[in-house]
């Protein structure tokens, strides 16, 4: 073991200096000969962006700014940390809420304090071991090669089987990266021959998710949740499969149950927020935007949406100088991004209207629609309606009906969003109008869908390319458009083999997808690991742990 922690890089994060000489001196003893220290997790991930640590050891309390688990998922998500990286948080906590935390952002182990030398030997000798034979599959899946990667995986179950559990799970990762779903589910069934552990369940249940049997991924996910009520990752994955079936009530409530749980997962909150809004909640969306704020300050997932979320709640329950404080706050974090600039700009003239500080919203408004041109496709879709009914408020009733114009084009499946906009369109005096493009809209996308969508299942799939590459050609601003073009070109593949120009047109049609209409699409997400099976590049990787529900 201190043979083998010589060659190793480690660094310790922790803002006490005393735990820190403490750690140094235990891995001294060890025989590590030098160790990098942090002691905030903005110095952390610096040193990881400049230098490749095989050990990092993290306190989850760090004071003042990001915390350990905000430092796991910033460096996961900068891909910092790796397949054969150790990482070991470290609390003096031993709450629930604290162990569900970290459990949910999955460090390889954590230690609550104190210390001792022999607890640090054994849980970092177990680590190494397993973490050893990842090196080169780490390699290979860094250079985007993921079926030699999983062939590697396969190499290493037969000949390591005291490890083969834990190689079962990473190789279920990178199959389901992959698109490989039926032969995820494979592995998945033999690892439940091995032993039925929470991950390998949980894995079942997503299988059955991203091949659409949503009633099976129901039966799972919620088997977990009775059989243990503090898996919350069962929890977020039922709320994902509520979203897809279109039960937008049923998935707040899930999301309400695992929020007492589990309160620190940012995109938890996001989407609790997002479904309290859709199902008419203010007070919980209020509740769930404060805590994505508050979470969102030193995350890599803040998003200034939220703030201006939140304004816009605030302002409905009347609360204007909350309001305002909030979208002043927020400012000051977003300084410089263009985005954050316009949708704080909508919430801060609605504050201003509500104040009657008209001649200040209407410098706000003008300002927002100097810059919607540029940042209208990353604008929350009820941000953009309260900016078009500003505008009408103060006589820009021409803007009012461009902006209205590509909300109808972008989100014409939202049943919600085209009822807000039919809304916004008659305070214009243009309700028949309004309704009658979104009718005729609706017709032509669902027209052009069907069609496709019939001669696909009627195995015509060159008849269902013109269909639908024609379809997409017409209207680029489709995602359900857009999503089933790079189907049959797929499906072509499929049977024919790959061909480049194919693959290429397929990413520009997924491509062309909104990141926000990407989080909960299961179709998209299988296409897109179809996408990367089919050109051998890698892909983003799937939410398979603890997605955004």
């Amino acid at each position: 073991m201190a043979a083998e922690l010589r060659t190793k890089v480690i660094l310790i994060i922790d803002d006490m200096s005393s735990v820190r000489s403490n750690l140094r001196q235990m891995l001294a003893t060890l025989g590590v000969p030098e160790v990098d220290f942090s002691s905030d997790g903005d110095e952390a991930l610096r040193r990881m962006e400049a230098r490749s640590y095989d050990i990092v050891l993290c306190d989850y309390n760090l004071g003042e700014g990001r915390d350990g688990m905000q430092i796991i998922e910033a460096a996961k998500q900068r891909n910092l940390i790796g397949l054969s990286t150790v990482f070991v948080m470290i609390t003096a906590e031993s709450t629930v809420a604290m162990v569900l935390g970290a459990v949910e952002y999955r460090p390889d182990d954590y230690l609550v304090k104190p210390i001792t030398r022999q607890m640090l030997q054994e849980r970092l000798g177990r680590l190494l071991d397993r973490k050893e034979i990842l090196v080169d599959v780490e390699r290979v899946t860094r250079q985007g090669d993921l079926a030699r990667a999983v062939a590697m995986l396969g190499q290493h179950i037969q000949n390591k089987p005291e490890y083969a559990f834990d190689l079962m799970q990473i190789q279920t990762e990178l199959l389901i990266r992959m698109g490989q779903f039926e032969a995820a589910g494979a592995v998945f069934e033999a690892a439940g021959g091995i032993r039925e552990a929470f991950w390998v369940k949980l894995g079942k249940g997503q299988i059955r998710y991203y091949l659409g049997d949503y009633a099976g991924a129901t039966k799972i996910f919620g088997g977990l949740i009775a059989e243990n009520h503090l898996h919350s990752d069962a929890y977020d994955w039922l709320a994902r499969v509520q979203q897809a079936s279109g039960n937008w009530l049923a998935a707040k409530e899930t999301l309400a149950a695992v929020t007492k749980i589990a309160p620190r997962s940012i995109r938890r909150a996001q989407t609790y927020g997002e479904l309290s809004l859709r199902t008419g909640d203010t007070v919980a969306a209020e509740q769930a935007y404060r805590s994505a704020v508050r979470l969102g300050r030193f995350s890599v997932y803040g998003d200034p949406g939220d703030a201006a979320r939140l304004g816009q709640v605030l302002i409905q329950r009347g609360n204007s100088k909350d309001a305002s404080r909030v979208l002043k706050d927020a400012r000051k974090q977003y300084h410089g991004n263009p985005r954050a600039a316009l949708a704080l700009a909508i919430s801060e003239a609605s504050v201003y209207h509500l104040i009657n500080l008209g001649d200040v919203a209407v410098r706000v408004v003008d300002n927002a629609i100097e810059v919607y041109q540029d940042a209208r496709d990353t604008l929350l879709p009820d941000l953009a309606l309260e900016l078009a009914r500003l505008c009408h408020v103060y006589d820009r009733d021409v803007q009012a009906a461009a902006i209205l114009t590509h909300v109808v084009l972008h989100h014409i499946e939202d049943s919600l969003v085209m009822e807000q906009t039919r809304g916004v369109f008659t305070l214009l005096g243009m309700a028949e109008t309004g309704a009658k493009f979104i009718s005729d809209l609706r017709t032509k996308v669902a027209a052009a869908n069907n069609e496709g969508v019939r001669l696909i299942q009627e195995k015509k799939l060159h008849e269902g390319q013109v269909v639908l590459e024609k379809a997409a050609e017409d209207m680029p601003f489709n995602a359900t458009i857009n999503i089933n073009a790079a189907r049959v070109l797929l499906m072509i593949m499929e049977k024919q083999g790959r061909r480049d120009d194919l693959l290429g047109r397929a990413k520009t049609y997924l491509d062309r997808v909104p990141e926000a209409q990407r989080i909960n699409n299961d179709k998209f997400q299988r296409l897109l690991g179809l996408w990367t099976k089919l050109s051998g590049q890698a892909a983003p990787l799937l939410d398979t742990a603890t997605p955004r529900p």
